[in-house]
């Protein structure tokens, strides 16, 4: 499962992003114009560079110190150095509690270290700032999948594919985990 989570980062494209700095966030007013043109497109490239320009729109925190502690935060994760990256995006939720990219990336850290209930938190406190956020939500799933939860599971990706219909491996994992427990009403 966790080849299929790193398959997904890379192909969302949130750990490639440009870190900049500048006053964007979930809040941002832009984003409303592109969730609706997301909904709006068929697959492919369109449907590509608008899932990124969300992602870096999410990825702004407005703050210069914020966006250093996640970029290094960031960087240390991929490095799989987990201490380091845990006490920088903690410093991130810490300085900037409002900032839903940083308790996304903090729960993406703890699912990859195994720690699934601290990284269901993480994804509560992401959704109550920015409901959309597909990552989340995906990730909610991955982690009722992997914990044998599969209603659960089906349902965080129904609604990672109601925020994201380009959502990569969302409808196949959908259609695994019905077809695994043999056609119960989900």
């Amino acid at each position: 499962m966790r080849k299929w989570f790193t398959a997904f980062i890379i192909a969302v494209g949130l750990w490639g992003l440009d870190m900049a700095s500048s006053e964007a966030r979930q809040e941002d007013p832009r984003l409303d114009a592109l969730f609706d043109r997301l909904h709006s497109i068929e697959e492919g490239d369109e449907a590509k560079l608008v899932m990124t320009m969300i992602w870096r729109i999410w990825s702004e925190s407005g703050s210069h110190t914020v966006d250093l502690l996640f970029s290094r935060g960031i960087r240390a994760m991929n490095r799989r150095e987990f201490d380091t990256a845990l006490a920088m995006l903690n410093a991130v939720v810490e300085i900037d509690p409002e900032f839903s990219e940083g308790w996304n990336a903090r729960a993406t850290l703890h699912y990859m270290m195994g720690n699934y209930e601290h990284s269901l938190r993480d994804i509560d406190r992401t959704l109550a700032l920015e409901p959309r956020h597909w990552g989340a939500l995906a990730g909610m799933g991955m982690i009722y999948q992997d914990t044998e939860r599969e209603e659960e599971a089906v349902e965080a990706y129904r609604r990672a594919l109601a925020a994201n219909p380009h959502l990569p491996g969302a409808r196949s994992a959908i259609e695994f985990l019905t077809r695994k427990v043999k056609g119960r009403e989900l």
